[in-house]
């Protein structure tokens, strides 16, 4: 599984100008690993797109061709038992919100991990370990955000330990998510923040030491579900304070 230590965001309704849906992530690793954009079809699935990295065809943010985003954080302190839920089966079984909670029901997603999901009409934290210990919470107004660690009152008690990274930058991220409404510009800018940094604990990170102890952004996407139209996906490959954020 290759998700990394990321930041997600959402906002529905009435906080995102003019209606829709705003999702974004940057992702995080502690190597340089170049990232790209791929599309792909499933062969009995529903096709969709997203960033991996190089040479790999493991989206770790994406959307399908039923307009849903997921984007994905590993949950970092927990050490993993067995294969972990990838975001592209999500992407390629499931066609909305509740969908994904469906699989959740039905024990087909595995963890330790965590997913901002979104479709047209609602956004939702996914919390999983496993078919038994998982949690979510859905907006249909409103925001979401997540980092490394769980948050929701489910299984929040299961974290091993807090990373401190993991809660700065969900504190910082709240803090930006209370200045809405929000346009596809503001979540660009908001991965591209410093707050705290650049460093280890800021939402765009920096690995200026290049040790094992902190990691680098390796990437940004944001996603704008229009109330009317068609989806839009924004995507910076590279550190998103440097890189050009193109239309995908």
């Amino acid at each position: 599984m290759d998700v990394g230590a990321c930041t997600l965001f959402g906002a529905i309704g009435s906080h995102v100008e003019g209606g829709g849906v705003l999702i974004g992530k940057t992702r995080d690793r502690v190597e340089n690993l170049e990232q790209s954009f791929i599309d792909l079809s499933p062969k009995g699935g529903y096709r969709y797109r997203g960033i991996s990295t190089q040479g790999k065809s493991i989206v770790t943010s994406g959307i399908n061709e039923k307009g849903l985003v997921v984007v994905g954080a590993a949950a970092s302190n927990f050490k993993k038992e067995g294969p972990v839920t990838t975001v592209g089966r999500i992407l390629a079984k499931a066609s909305s919100v509740d969908g994904v909670i469906e699989m959740i029901k039905r024990g087909e997603i595995q963890g330790p991990i965590s997913y901002l999901v979104g479709d047209q009409s609602k956004i939702a934290i996914v919390e999983v370990i496993d078919g038994r210990r998982n949690a979510f919470l859905t907006r249909k107004d409103g925001v979401l955000s997540h980092t490394n660690h769980f948050v929701l009152s489910e299984m929040k008690g299961l974290n091993p330990k807090l990373g401190t990274s993991s809660q700065a930058r969900l504190s910082r991220m709240d803090t930006l998510l209370g200045e809405g409404p929000f346009t596809r510009e503001s979540f660009i800018a908001f991965t591209k923040d410093h707050t705290n940094g650049p460093g280890n604990n800021s939402i765009c990170r920096h690995n200026k030491g290049a040790t094992r102890s902190e990691e680098r952004t390796l990437s940004a996407a944001v996603f704008y579900l229009p109330k009317e139209g068609a989806p839009e996906m924004w995507v910076a490959l590279g550190q998103p304070c440097q890189a050009t954020f193109e239309k995908r």
